[in-house]
């Protein structure tokens, strides 16, 4: 009888159990979407972001700025009366986007470009004396970045020791540098916006990608915890995680829905500063981060979003191999046909 009773109430304590966690799932999920709905409303529909304050003694900084999120974000604050700073390697591109933007938006009165190499250890002395000539700094974009050229075990990296070193001199250092540049003065006026541009592979290890995502990481965490030190003063830092978008990082795919244009990322992801320190930047990608992150993460745990995206990054590596395999023995079949006709 002991036993009957015993097996009985095991299965309605487990039932129970699952029951419990079951409500307190929806009841997170519930709390989640309004909160997510609301901050949607108030950045898209009642224009509470950050009031943009452009004009021709106003400065923005922007590193990475002639592709891309990088472009998108200058051509954004050229719109918005900015005069900007423009940070690359190449003069010629350089030189390219200041023609191009000083012909297409007639609110931008000056555009000022450095040649730097964020790569180099040695360029943050040149950049200070430079941004010491402006009168106000009131927004700084970091989006310069580097990633692989194809997803590769970490081992197995091409010159794995200098590229550990431009990745994270890129990734992490210039952000850091140009932060400390800008910061004390904008904190000091209790006036200025930071824009730092990570990635949605900051929000779990990915595997192949292991450095690029590691340094994407270090930016979300130091956007984050700044943000909190300075939010008081005036500064308003944000931690941007795009997820894809067309770009030449990854080899500029097509506009779809859920991988917009630079453009329209950028004009939707303005629309979230000061309103949150960490943003996704575009509503679908913000779906896919619910989903994909709080719901998977929530139910099963962080392990399945790392597996799911070894398997998604081993396929990419597997078809770019396949790729460079055929190319590579088409051009010994070319070079035999040379040698023959020779």
């Amino acid at each position: 009888m002991d036993v009957t009773i015993k097996l009985t109430i095991v299965p309605l304590v487990l039932l129970a159990i699952l029951l419990i966690i079951g409500c307190l799932v929806i009841l997170w999920i519930w709390i989640k979407i309004p909160q997510l709905l609301w901050k949607y409303c108030l950045a898209y529909y009642c224009g509470a972001g950050v009031k943009w304050k452009g004009g021709p003694d106003t400065w923005a900084v922007i590193t990475g700025a002639t592709d891309g999120i990088g472009l998108a974000y200058a051509k954004a604050m050229a719109d918005m009366g900015y005069s900007l700073v423009l940070m690359s390697r190449s003069p010629d591109k350089l030189d390219r986007v200041k023609t191009e933007i000083h012909k297409e938006y007639k609110n931008c009165a000056k555009i000022k470009i450095i040649v730097v190499d964020f790569a180099d250890e040695d360029i943050y002395d040149k950049i200070e004396s430079e941004l010491k000539e402006l009168p106000e700094i009131h927004v700084l974009i970091n989006n310069v970045g580097m990633t692989y050229r194809y997803p590769e075990f970490f081992t197995r990296i091409d010159d794995q020791s200098e590229f550990i070193t431009r990745i994270f001199n890129i990734n992490c250092m210039a952000m850091t540098k140009l932060i400390s540049l800008v910061l004390p003065a904008m904190a000091d006026r209790r006036s200025g916006v930071i824009l730092n541009i990570c990635s949605f592979s900051a929000c779990f290890p990915t595997p192949l990608l292991a450095l690029y995502s590691a340094s994407k990481t270090y930016g979300d965490y130091l956007s984050r915890a700044l943000s909190v030190e300075y939010g008081h003063k005036g500064v308003v830092i944000q931690s941007v995680l795009p997820y894809y978008v067309s770009t030449n990082m990854i080899r500029n795919p097509k506009h779809t829905f859920m991988i917009p244009s630079s453009d329209r990322f950028v004009r939707s992801a303005l629309k979230t500063v000061g309103i949150e320190s960490r943003t996704y930047g575009y509503l679908p990608h913000t779906v896919v981060a619910f989903i994909q992150i709080f719901v998977i993460k929530f139910l099963v745990g962080n392990d399945v979003n790392m597996k799911l995206a070894f398997r998604k990054m081993f396929r990419f590596r597997k078809a770019y191999c396949a790729k460079r395999d055929k190319y590579a023995q088409s051009m010994d079949t070319l070079d035999s046909v040379i040698d023959i006709r020779l």
